[in-house]
């Protein structure tokens, strides 16, 4: 064929035509390597088979791991490291010397010596707990003849009108929050440990002490978050006396704060306040959508969804194909440009316009992934913003982690019982969950919350 003699309109129809037998060419060898792949697993789960099961034998399930090919030959020897990572000793609190003090062959009796290794042995000291009996004198000025009487407070390590000390408190707060037991059983472990009987009422009392007081603090972190530039946010389930609520995460990298409450719009306003304009990081759930500041949606959301989608319809080559370009494209997003402005907008133009250009065939179609385009073109607008912003991270893992905790406490707990717990229950998660995750001890935090001023 000549194209010196073709007209304008016949090459542009020819280059239209390449391209998209390029495109189609393109799609056969996504399809032809996700069939080869099938393949290659299908033939090392049958050799895996005939190597070591009999006939009749389980097959593992895919999350088992294979195991290691066996060595042959002898065994190399360990590299030598740079650097020592041997445990670091601790501090010894106390020395015992030992010594041989004669000869086990005749018997001489054996004097001086020298050092030949240490042995490190850490133990607990479990000792009965201190009770402090203030006495409480009172005397009479003699010249104006007034009684007077001292109060005690925090420096004297008394914490409100409460017969615990700020330890005891601080250690029940620390087993509630940290270690997620319920009420009884720290009472149990009180008994056990300690020797002392702490009514169920008492600790009760000690975990609404440390949300009261905490409550300054909480207030801070809420507005410490709202200045943020970056936010996450996420919401799971919660059961308070018997009804439905929701949990509320809205969290930066080093603070946490959170609420019960509804699943409505009105709770995440009020969490973030008229005032923020950071971009906030979330799934799909559409109490965001009326959110008027930039938004990063879940990528971890939706490739897990995309998955699901695969897994269910493992046969259906078209999905297999349009799922791959899906990941690639992401792919290609987390390869963000320099820091040139320009060309990280250039790039999300790009990859916004393939995105789309991969769902929308399937809008009007009754392909399995029709619902998740439709989705993908919903929120396009909201899926590469962390191109353009390095600080922003593509998923919302963090506050899905920060969330943990209260979903397992809810499984232990079963709840809240009123409003008022729900309160405190959110407002110990901020303070512990703000404390973990900026690296202090939690124990040394309540402590000094306990015995720290009230205004």
């Amino acid at each position: 064929m000549s194209f010196d003699k073709l007209s304008r309109d016949e090459l542009y129809r020819l280059i239209e035509r390449l391209v998209k037998e390029l495109e189609q060419a393109r799609a056969e060898i996504v399809r032809l390597q996700g069939e080869v792949d099938r393949l290659v697993l299908r033939v090392e789960g049958q050799e895996a088979e005939l190597a070591g099961r009999g006939p009749g034998s389980p097959r593992p399930p895919a999350w088992v791991k294979k195991n290691a090919p066996a060595r042959s030959g002898p065994k190399s020897p360990r590299k030598q490291r740079s650097t020592n990572f041997a445990r670091k000793r601790g501090v010894p609190t106390r020395e015992v010397r030992h010594a041989v003090e004669s000869c086990p062959s005749c018997g001489c009796a054996l004097k001086g010596g020298s050092v030949k290794r240490h042995r490190e042995v850490i133990e607990l000291v479990l000792s009965p707990v201190e009770v402090t009996d203030h006495l409480l004198v009172e005397r009479v000025c003699p010249q104006c003849e007034r009684a007077v009487t001292p109060t005690l407070g925090e420096a004297d390590g008394v914490v409100g009108r409460r017969r615990f000390g700020p330890r005891l408190l601080a250690l029940i707060a620390l087993w509630h929050e940290g270690s997620r037991m319920t009420v009884r059983t720290i009472q149990e472990q009180m008994e056990t440990l300690f020797g002392v009987h702490v009514s169920l009422g008492a600790i009760e009392d000690a975990l609404h002490t440390v949300s009261v007081r905490g409550e300054p603090q909480v207030k801070a972190i809420r507005e410490e978050i709202r200045q943020s530039e970056v936010v996450h946010s996420d919401e799971t389930g919660w059961r308070e006396d018997g009804q439905n609520r929701y949990v509320w995460l809205i969290a930066t990298s080093t603070a946490r704060y959170f609420e019960i409450g509804r699943r409505t719009n009105e709770q995440i306003d009020s969490m973030l306040g008229p005032e923020f304009s950071g971009v906030l990081v979330s799934d799909f759930y559409a109490a965001y959508d009326h959110f008027p500041g930039l938004k990063q949606r879940c990528w971890a959301h939706l490739l897990r969804d995309v998955a699901d989608l695969v897994a269910q319809y493992p046969d259906d080559t078209d999905l297999a194909v349009w799922a791959t370009r899906v990941r690639r494209l992401y792919g290609q997003a987390r390869d963000r440009p320099g820091e040139d402005p320009k060309a990280r907008r250039a790039t999300r133009k790009r990859l916004e316009a393939q995105l789309a250009q991969a769902c929308e065939p399937f809008l009007g179609s009754e392909k399995p992934q029709r619902v998740l385009c439709q989705r993908i073109l919903k929120y396009l607008d909201e899926l590469f913003t962390f191109v353009v912003s390095p600080a922003v991270p593509p998923t919302n893992n963090e506050a899905e982690r920060d969330l943990r905790p209260l979903v397992i406490a809810r499984k232990v707990w079963g709840g809240t019982r009123s409003p008022q717990g729900s309160v405190d229950t959110a407002r110990r998660a901020t303070l512990f969950g703000t404390w973990r995750a900026r690296g202090l001890n939690l124990f040394h935090q309540v402590y000094d919350l306990l015995l720290s001023p009230q205004v």
